[in-house]
């Protein structure tokens, strides 16, 4: 991962399964399955991250760290931020399945004091600014406070399939602006489709020669309900018309040159494909999931088989004190706390 890697070069990395270099055999299969991953889904996605943060979350040493972490990530995935601990809920939390009365009157105050408030300095005021000047019917309608009984009606006047598509869409907003008071107990995950994006967090504040960086790899299948970044207003209106009901619609968040993609829940290792980072002997080790090994020519490039038979035995370990479950064939998002 030096400065020259922009872009993803699998043929340039060291690929590894378990540790163990790849066979030949198996270097064809994984760039089979990678063609069949850019042709059968919507997108691919990186999240640039910390190892040392990684490894506080998922209780792994480094002693333990070539066979305990990968094989913890590729279990459980990775996870937002709300399911760490197991504590008390926190005042702005919101639980994945929530959709009630107090959770929009919550969504409507934070999204009122963030509109409102005047950042210093910063790319954060430059965001907001922006974010101010084109999009001047979501603020609007947030910054006046006679709009909030106005926003609750509406809400109740929809079914709760609606309600919950309402929730996410306008939590994905606040979630996107690290200073909201939403962002510090947000069930939803950053990634971004942009993999110098990505590089950049993975490296900030770190030194040439570090071991600390480390970018996720995985990818969004198409109709992916689990992807809550700023959509096409037209995809949008397929499942409900927000402007028709009464709702202002924004069309892009605050940073749109991150080109982020907002993930509900988490990265599930279901569409996780492994992940780049420096070990103790080389630079660019590519990391795979193993279960990508355990498809066949047959497979659609869409979902990998993954084994999560140990999910509750490796969970015990990490600082994740909830997690989430979804229905197959409802979509619907259930939250959990660790056994």
């Amino acid at each position: 991962m030096k400065n020259a890697d922009i872009t993803p070069n699998y043929y340039a990395y060291s690929l590894r399964i378990d540790g163990n270099q790849l066979s030949d055999s198996q270097k064809k299969h994984f760039f089979d399955c990678i063609n069949k991953i850019y042709r059968g889904n919507d997108k691919f996605i990186y999240r640039g991250d910390k190892k040392d943060k990684l490894q506080l979350l998922y209780g792994v040493s480094d002693n333990h760290f070539e066979g305990d972490f990968p094989n913890s990530m590729f279990t459980l995935g990775a996870k937002a931020r709300m399911f760490i601990d197991s504590g008390l809920p926190g005042t702005n939390e919101i639980g994945i399945a929530e959709a009630g009365n107090n959770v929009f009157r919550l969504i409507f105050q934070m999204l009122s004091k963030l509109l409102h408030r005047e950042f210093p300095f910063g790319p954060v005021r430059m965001a907001t600014v922006g974010f101010r000047a084109r999009e001047e019917n979501v603020v609007a309608f947030f910054r006046n406070q006679n709009n909030e009984q106005v926003f609750l009606d509406i809400i109740e006047r929809v079914t709760p399939q609606q309600q919950i598509i309402i929730r996410d869409y306008y939590l994905a907003l606040l979630h996107h602006i690290s200073k909201s008071e939403y962002y510090a107990s947000s069930f939803l995950l950053s990634t971004t489709s942009n993999f110098s994006q990505a590089y950049r967090f993975a490296w900030k504040g770190e030194n040439e020669d570090s071991r600390n960086p480390l970018i996720l790899f995985g990818w969004v299948p198409n109709q992916y309900e689990g992807v809550l970044s700023v959509p096409n207003s037209r995809i949008l209106k397929r499942k409900i018309d927000m402007e028709a009901i009464g709702l202002p619609v924004y069309e892009r968040s605050f940073f749109p040159n991150q080109e982020e993609v907002t993930l509900k829940g988490g990265l599930l290792p279901h569409y996780f494909l492994g992940y780049l980072h420096h070990n103790s002997e080389e630079p660019n080790v590519f990391e795979i999931n193993p279960a990508l090994l355990e498809t066949d020519n047959l497979w659609d490039g869409r979902e990998l088989p993954i084994d999560q038979s140990t999910f509750h035995q490796r969970i015990q370990n990490t600082l994740f004190g909830r997690y989430f479950t979804i229905d197959p064939n409802s979509n619907q998002y259930r939250q959990d706390q660790r056994l």
